[in-house]
């Protein structure tokens, strides 16, 4: 009616009153379709979703800068309960019996950028830290000890891509150097160091990362089978319907020796940056003392970063 009566003031006669006027409009809208004029309908806006890396790339940008704010590398969580079926407590001075089968487990990952635009291009430079603690928190009887504590500090480089292949498109990539040690000196210590390429391909609301790795020998070696067990590449599945994220860990698939290891994964919401968390893990590497003894856990938690 409004703007059936403003289009009319414009063209109606000059001695026509405002009453009479808006009296003929009341008269025609009362025996006519409404007129919806054209100017007056808004063009659908073109949706189009955004991917899942992109989403996560876009948010981690927008506090890069902030000095309060790290951004997560990998998931960071903590399991307030997991329970292993098939521990491997000989190895320390500790009887096992003195060992609980459930401990806390949980990680602490986090990203800086370096160099943004490296040597011109649009690749970036990050330096990186995780820490995976298993914590013997419930067990008062020998004091809750930290029964292994895993650091790994890392560098690598991001580059933007965009390739497709079958359908899935090939966002970006990652090459690196990491470092791995459960900081254990004698008969306890463990570490490798790695280079690595980490490519990501996602479609709908699929992910898969392919993440291939070279050890670089050492002199001075403490654990020189350990790529017989952890293998030399790991493949990640991810599936996100809503809010909830599905995982799943393949590392050493096909080995002769039945080494094959994975972990499934699950989060979902349950108040505000709070997530419910399931992990369950089968096989050899769950933690580097570990590394060559099969491990089979499940736990369960809180996570505050996911990895989509």
């Amino acid at each position: 009616m409004d703007a059936y009566l403003l289009k009319q003031i414009q063209i109606a006669d000059p001695g026509m009153s405002v009453g009479d006027l808006k009296a003929q409009c009341e008269i025609v809208m009362s025996v006519t379709e409404p007129v919806v004029l054209e100017e007056s309908i808004p063009e659908a806006p073109v949706v189009v979703e955004e991917s899942l890396i992109s989403r996560r790339m876009k948010a981690e940008k927008a506090t890069r800068y902030n000095p309060f704010v790290l951004s997560p590398h990998k998931q960071n969580y903590v399991l307030l309960a997991s329970y292993n079926d098939t521990p491997n407590y000989e190895i320390y001075n500790i009887p096992a019996s003195d060992f609980d089968r459930v401990e806390m487990k949980f990680q602490l990952s986090f990203k800086i950028p370096v160099i943004e635009g490296l040597l011109g291009t649009d690749a970036d430079l990050y330096m990186a830290y995780s820490n995976l603690s298993f914590w013997q928190a419930y067990n008062q009887k020998i004091s809750s000890p930290f029964r292994e504590t895993i650091h790994e500090p890392e560098m690598f480089v991001i580059v933007p891509n965009d390739w497709e292949i079958g359908g899935w498109r090939n966002s970006l990539f990652q090459i690196g150097a990491v470092h791995q040690s459960n900081g254990q000196g004698g008969f306890l210590s463990r570490s490798w160091n790695r280079v690595y390429a980490n490519f990501l391909f996602e479609k709908d609301r699929f992910l898969v990362g392919f993440k291939p790795w070279r050890r670089i020998k050492e002199s001075d070696d403490d654990n020189p089978d350990i790529t017989d067990f952890m293998g030399h590449y790991e493949l990640t599945g991810i599936y996100k319907k809503g809010e909830h994220t599905f995982s799943l860990m393949l590392r050493n698939l096909f080995d002769s020796q039945d080494r094959d290891t994975f972990q499934v994964d699950w989060s979902f919401p349950l108040h505000k940056r709070w997530r419910g968390y399931f992990q369950y893990f089968n096989g050899y590497g769950e933690s580097l003392i570990d590394y060559n003894a099969e491990s089979n856990c499940i736990g369960f938690g809180v996570q505050l970063t996911d990895w989509l």
